[in-house]
């Protein structure tokens, strides 16, 4: 392997992202990924502005309005009348206020983009089924080792194995996440005879006292994707694909309003799932010589703000455009590192107090809301300074 090839481990959102904005400035990418198949889960994401605007620079904006639905409004309503606490406009307003469409679409949909444009680039620029378990630096290059034996040598390595990075278990040894003491369920349900509560083309948050469900439509309107997030005492395992009973969740929101609880019992049997949210400190280096992390591997954050996929794809930016300004690689790192470390370490303590916005009932929402997202979505990643930190 050519010891300039840039060595990506992890072909999820943010391991794509980063081969995409690397093959932008002319760099060879190999992404090694541990599952046998390319692909990703059933559930929705939420595009805010700042992670649009990433996308439309990497060349996805045509297919991007194709795949994805850009929601009327943004409503919150109270968890037992369905009474509208907030409403505040997004389709539209969004472009005008920050440059950028807000999009909803379906992860597996998102990825499918992403994947089409790295391969058209470069048909043999992934291999599922090799998972980086070592690095060792040595001069010029990085040598990675794989769990079923084999190495390949690059010029750099950027870790994007997600909230369980092996990459940074071998740069900054193994890590202990904290369970938050809230746990949720997601789930995909068919349109189809659902309420109009439920249904209508925006983003609809529940809100409940330690308790709330984010709503809203994917795939044209077909399927309604949401998140039912609640306080729980109890410690569950850290990851989100462990299958679910359907009643656990009806169970756990059975004093909610009927078309809330219409949705969660529609849920297919096969397609619920639940997880515990747990919390890392946000590490102080991300970088050691030519290897560095990226995304939830760098900054695993939890999903009250909706960023999780939007930070990975910022970080990718910002590294390509970091590499295309410095041709010494341990320098371009040390620029994306310090461009990026603030931004991400406030994110993860935000999206830490977002449960005052989503799990209280009292309180002016519009204000509230206004607060937590204009410095999010107003982040440019293609045109910020680099090397701020």
């Amino acid at each position: 392997m050519d010891s300039s090839t840039i060595l990506i481990a992890g072909a999820g959102i943010g391991g794509l992202a980063a081969a995409l904005s690397c093959q932008k400035i002319g760099r060879k990418v190999r992404i090694f990924e541990r599952a046998p198949e390319l692909g990703e889960i059933g559930a929705g994401i939420m595009l805010t502005p700042n992670a649009v605007r990433c996308l439309e620079y990497l060349g996805l904006g045509d297919t991007l309005q194709v795949a994805a639905i850009e929601p009327t409004d943004s409503i919150y309503r109270r968890y037992n009348t369905a009474e509208v606490m907030m409403r505040a406009g997004v389709k539209d307003t969004m472009r005008d206020k920050y440059g950028a469409a807000y999009y909803l679409i379906h992860r597996a949909d998102l990825h499918s983009l992403l994947l089409r444009a790295v391969l058209a680039n470069d048909p043999n620029a992934i291999s599922p089924g090799f998972r980086v378990v070592d690095l060792i630096q040595s001069g010029a290059s990085v040598d990675i080792y794989f769990e079923n034996e084999g190495s390949a040598s690059g010029d750099l390595l950027i870790g994007c194995d997600g909230i369980h990075s092996d990459v940074r278990s071998s740069l900054f040894g193994p890590s202990e996440p904290q369970y938050t003491g809230q746990s949720a369920w997601r789930g995909m349900v068919p349109a189809d005879d659902l309420p109009d509560t439920v249904i209508e083309p925006g983003m609809t948050s529940w809100i409940g006292e330690d308790k709330h469900i984010i709503q809203y439509p994917v795939r044209q309107g077909k399927l309604i994707n949401y998140v039912a997030i609640v306080v729980l005492e109890e410690w569950a395992e850290e990851g989100w694909n462990r299958p679910a009973p359907i009643d656990e969740v009806v169970t756990s929101f059975s004093d909610w309003h009927h078309d809330v609880k219409k949705l969660l019992a529609s849920t297919p049997a096969d397609n619920c799932y639940k997880w515990g949210l747990f919390v890392r400190d946000p590490l102080k280096t991300w970088t050691v010589g030519r290897a560095t992390l990226l995304g939830d591997a760098a900054h695993p954050t939890l999903p009250f703000a909706a960023q999780g996929s939007a930070m990975a794809i910022e970080d990718a930016i910002v590294l390509g455009r970091a590499l295309a300004e410095n041709e010494n690689v341990e320098s371009a790192l040390k620029v994306y590192e310090g461009t990026r470390l603030s931004r991400t370490a406030w994110l993860v303590e935000h999206a830490r107090q977002a449960t005052k916005l989503y799990q209280r009932v009292h309180g002016d929402k519009s204000k509230e809301r206004a607060a937590s997202v204009d410095e999010i979505y107003s982040y440019d990643a293609v045109q910020c300074p680099l090397g701020v930190s």
